[in-house]
């Protein structure tokens, strides 16, 4: 009996001990896992992060060419001489962003051109552009008499 139970013993001491190897292996095969789906993720954020900031510059871009396409379109004859100047900077900082070049502040621009400010894109177009005479004033269109039930003034 003596013997059967040491036999017993070292059996369950020896399948300790492949239990131990086999769980160490096991275990060092789930780190390793682990590591390589962590550096999967963070390869995916990076690559997300990337096309992300390649959507904002595509974007930025389009914007840009718009505004440089509106206010090309701007006659600057019609501009006075602080007007001419805030036109002229305005389209190069619109190139200097089409280029991808980080255009200077407008205080910056402002400053070098000897103004305290120059407005953004939008409102110089605002302020330049010309505004409608309000509702029923157009002879024809959208805003005319005709749209709104009224007669077509002759002239």
């Amino acid at each position: 009996m003596a013997d059967s139970r040491k036999k017993t013993a070292a059996a369950a001491g020896a399948g300790a001990v492949a239990a131990t190897v086999v769980g160490g292996i096991v275990g060092s095969s789930n780190e390793s896992q682990a590591r390589k789906v962590r550096k999967k993720m963070k390869k995916n954020t990076e690559t997300k992060r990337a096309a992300r900031k390649e959507d904002v510059r595509a974007g930025k871009n389009n914007l840009a060419k718009m505004q440089l396409r509106e206010l090309q379109n701007i006659n600057s004859k019609d501009l006075n001489l602080q007007d001419r100047k805030i036109h002229r900077e305005l389209v190069k900082r619109q190139k200097d962003i089409i280029k991808g070049t980080t255009p200077p502040t407008l205080a910056k621009t402002a400053a070098k051109i000897g103004l305290k400010s120059i407005p953004g894109v939008g409102a110089f177009l605002t302020a330049i552009s010309s505004k409608p005479a309000g509702k029923g004033s157009a002879l024809r269109g959208p805003g005319s008499q005709m749209r709104y039930g009224g007669k077509v003034k002759k002239r």
